[in-house]
């Protein structure tokens, strides 16, 4: 007969090698099995073959699972418990999705009571051994039971205890897999209750039903669906509480700590903040993406000037006003009368202008089809066909921008939204203020180092479109934006929508959290991993994807709805409207203002002769002290002398006009004789003149306009021009 002590020691030793090499194996024992079996304890330590520590469990059967199994090298660990009563097990291990082996000294009785109880169904991989209480002799060895149980045999979850196989004499009694998966057959209907927040695409809430319930969809929602189909179990979605302070992530994790959740979905990202948080089982990708607003077209009054790079209207603006000294010179070979006249200027503007707008109307003298000059003729010629090319180009141009949109470059990446100054607005909650906090490289610390937090993405996408003095761009879950965006599709406005970038700044794992060390966890992550690998999640996402399209109108697509088939969408004509000609009227209105400026300026007497009566009055108005300046002096000499000759003149003219005064009077009666006393010779003339009143009023009349003239000239008040003008009026008349 084998020694007990030897026997269990290779039993175990057995189940090490098979079940518990990969990882740390911690082995237990109360005060009893100390004090009563300790040169077991020390064969046993002596000979066991992996890698073990070891340990004594309190009186009160409490003890801190997790100085074992935190450190660095133990991110795993087995368990071997020595316990005189089995029931004590649930005090000190619980929720283990490692393997517990329990060697304890109760009746199959209480191992059985155990195995019925709630605490044994919150380990999977669990294997009671007993000594068999059946005598059977002194020569022969008592058998060992090996015992574990099934759980989820009823839609209450309870559990069965199983006798698997017996060790006697070194040897297995049926050769069976100890550890058998104990989930296979799913959960016998067993209900799940399920945390859940809002989080499109993954959890989207939809409305309440008849029944006053809320409804779901989404990506995770149909991929639970699916399992509950695979492994029997139904669902009861709970809607987590405190979502807006904290996020639907942070949320969900709240609620599943709280206890009695079997599962939290909400769109969970895995990072290393959550990883305590209980089992998180990968099921997709999503990334952090900024939108910003993207114009779908450049506005329609850039017609105008959008055909053209500016680097083009630079060019021809430099070839406009570079033709007018090329045409001056090519025709008097000097450029001296431009300097001298600045008023040539705006002739050659408009004379150049002209040319450029196929306007060959001018019939003037100095019009270029009648220059004397071959090389004037050869300039105008190159510059007509220049112009003629580039006025198709220009008009072929605005079709195409007025009729085909142009689309502006769209903001991709990081540096884009540096050089364009955006202002960053992120979420306030849901870990997105600290995940960000040690992220490398220059421009992502740049891009972060002021940011905006909203309270949702929803406002966020506000700012985004009501940003005024400075661009806005929101950094968030590139799967939500999208629904966001897709779900809120309209044309209402063609020249501004929503942009988000291609470029992933921090990508993320998306996954479904179960609680830490469920028995369930591996079942459930076995059938997500075959639900990924068969493609149905896809066919799942592009469902959910299908149901956020949206026509023009805002409404479902055609082949989306409910009417009984596919529908095709009515064509439009693509007629020219009021905003696709707006630049031309804008065109239009900004003639009107400069016609209107300039009809101002022509009130006041031109630009010119409004600058030169204001510096001829602020010479006047220092006349009543002549300065020290010697040019100054001239001047004033100048103009006294011209003064002086303009009245001269104007006696001059008063003296003839008197003279044919005399002469009308000798055309009808001649002058009596000198010897005639002076009174007869007044008599006479008189009589002489009376034919002719009416014309001698008149010369006098114009006598006295040259002196008032004369006069004003001589108080500062009119010009040296008007006097001459007026003077030679006088002797056309006369």
């Amino acid at each position: 007969m084998e020694d007990p002590d030897v026997s269990l020691i290779n039993l175990l030793n057995k189940i090490a090698v098979k079940y518990l090499s990969d990882c740390t194996t911690a082995i237990l024992y109360d005060n009893f099995t100390n004090a009563q079996e300790k040169v077991f304890l020390s064969k046993l330590f002596q000979q066991y073959p992996l890698i073990q520590v070891h340990g004594t469990i309190p009186t009160d059967y409490h003890i801190q699972i997790g100085e074992l199994i935190n450190q660095p090298d133990q991110k795993c660990v087995h368990f071997i418990i020595f316990v005189k009563d089995v029931m004590k097990c649930q005090d000190v291990v619980s929720k283990r999705s490692e393997k517990v082996v329990i060697v304890a000294k109760s009746t199959q009785w209480r191992v059985q009571e155990y195995l019925n109880s709630e605490f044994s169904r919150e380990i999977a991989n669990l294997l009671v051994i007993v000594k068999s209480e059946k005598y059977i002799g002194q020569k022969q060895e008592a058998p060992y039971i090996l015992y574990t149980h099934k759980l989820f045999v009823d839609a209450l979850g309870s559990s069965q205890p199983v006798v698997i196989t017996s060790w006697s004499e070194g040897n297995f009694t049926r050769n069976v897999e100890l550890f058998q998966p104990k989930l296979k057959h799913g959960f016998s209907g067993h209900r799940f209750i399920i945390a859940t927040a809002h989080q499109p695409p993954y959890v989207i809430k939809t409305k309440r039903n008849e029944r006053d319930e809320t409804e779901y969809s989404g990506i995770e929602i149909q991929l639970v669906n699916l399992l509950s189909k695979m492994y029997n179990f139904s669902t009861d979605f709970k809607e987590s509480s405190e979502t807006e302070k904290l996020g639907s992530g942070e949320a969900v994790i709240k609620t599943l700590k709280g206890g009695n959740i079997n599962m939290g979905i909400a769109g969970i990202y895995i990072t290393d903040s959550r990883y305590n948080a209980g089992t998180l089982n990968w099921h997709g990708e999503d990334c952090a993406a900024f939108i910003s607003l993207a114009s779908t077209a450049l506005p329609r009054y850039r017609a105008i000037m959008g055909p053209f790079h500016w680097s083009v209207w630079l060019a021809l603006i430099g070839v406009y006003i570079g033709s007018i000294p090329l045409f001056s010179y090519s025709e008097r070979l000097t450029l001296k009368y431009l300097l001298s006249d600045p008023l040539e200027f705006e002739n050659m503007f408009w004379y150049v202008f002209g040319t450029f707008t196929n306007c060959f109307t001018f019939t003037g003298t100095k019009s270029w089809t009648k220059a004397n000059k071959g090389v004037t003729k050869i300039l105008v010629g190159i510059y007509w066909l220049f112009t003629i090319i580039i006025t198709a180009c220009y008009t072929g141009s605005i079709i195409a921008f007025v009729t085909l949109p142009v689309f502006p470059a769209a903001i991709d990446t990081v540096e884009q939204l540096l050089n364009h100054k955006y202002q960053i607005g992120m979420l306030d909650k849901g870990g997105w203020p600290t995940w960000f906090k040690n992220v490398t490289g220059k421009n992502s610390e740049k891009i972060l180092s002021q940011v905006d937090y909203v309270p949702t993405v929803e406002s966020g996408l506000v700012n985004v479109t009501k940003a005024f003095f400075w661009p806005y761009a929101m950094l968030g879950s590139r799967e939500e934006l999208q629904f966001i965006v897709k779900t809120n599709f309209t044309m209402g406005s063609k020249k501004a929508l929503l942009h988000i970038t291609q470029q992933c700044f921090v990508p993320f794992k998306v996954g479904i959290l179960l609680p830490s060390h469920s028995v369930y966890s591996e079942i459930i992550a076995e059938g997500v991993q075959m639900i990924l690998q068969s493609g149905f999640y896809l066919k799942m996402k592009s469902d959910v994807e299908w149901d956020m399209l949206r026509s023009a109108t805002g409404k479902l697509l055609a082949a989306n709805s409910h009417s009984g088939g596919l529908k095709m969408l009515p064509p439009e004509d693509r007629a020219l409207t009021l905003d696709d000609t707006q630049g031309m009227f804008l065109l239009l209105a900004a003639g009107y203002i400069a016609g209107a400026a300039i009809l101002l300026s022509e009130i006041f007497g031109g630009c010119f002769n409004l600058c030169k009566q204001i510096k001829i009055s602020r010479i006047h108005s220092s006349n009543s002290s002549i300065p020290s300046n010697p040019r100054f002096h001239e001047r004033q000499i100048n103009r006294e002398w011209n003064r002086e000759t303009y009245i001269s003149e104007i006696r001059r003219r008063s003296a003839s006009l008197k003279s044919g005064v005399i002469e009308l009077g000798d055309l009808n009666a001649p002058l009596h004789k000198a010897s005639k006393s002076k009174e007869v010779e007044n008599k006479d003339f008189e009589k002489c003149r009376e034919p002719y009143e009416a014309e001698i009023s008149d010369i006098e009349e114009k006598i006295g306009k040259l002196f008032n003239e004369a006069l004003s000239v001589d108080n500062g008040g009119g010009s040296t021009s008007s006097v001459e003008k007026n003077m030679k009026e006088n002797e056309k008349n006369n």
